[in-house]
């Protein structure tokens, strides 16, 4: 059984001087019970399953492929955008932003032919 602490203020009188002190006392608590457990009961266990054989691998179907990736104009031009931007960094910036372009172009045209 559980307890917690309360105070109790007690006063003495003499004739000389009132003094007072505290006392602890404990008041019982409404102890907690914990529900009983239910007892699980164990499944019957089934037999285990016969282990199957492989199934002979098929080969890999084969792609459809391209001769070249498709890329869009949108995504080309990015390419061409990146490559300009590190082309003139190069250069410190310096020069015509045109022929860094063209070069860019040039350098991207020549990547896409490889694929």
């Amino acid at each position: 059984m559980a307890t917690t602490p309360s105070t109790i203020k007690k006063t003495t009188s003499s004739s000389a001087a009132k003094t007072t002190t505290k006392a602890t006392v404990k008041k019982p608590v409404a102890a907690k019970v914990a529900a009983p457990k239910k007892a699980v009961a164990a499944a019957p266990k089934k037999p285990a399953a016969p282990k199957k054989t492989a199934a002979p691998k098929k080969p890999a179907a084969k792609r459809a492929t391209v001769g070249k990736s498709t890329i869009t104009p949108e995504q080309r031009y990015r390419m061409v955008a990146e490559a300009a931007y590190y082309h003139a960094e190069r250069h410190g910036f310096l020069g015509d932003q045109v022929q860094d372009w063209i070069a860019a172009e040039a350098q991207i045209a020549a990547l896409l032919s490889k694929k």
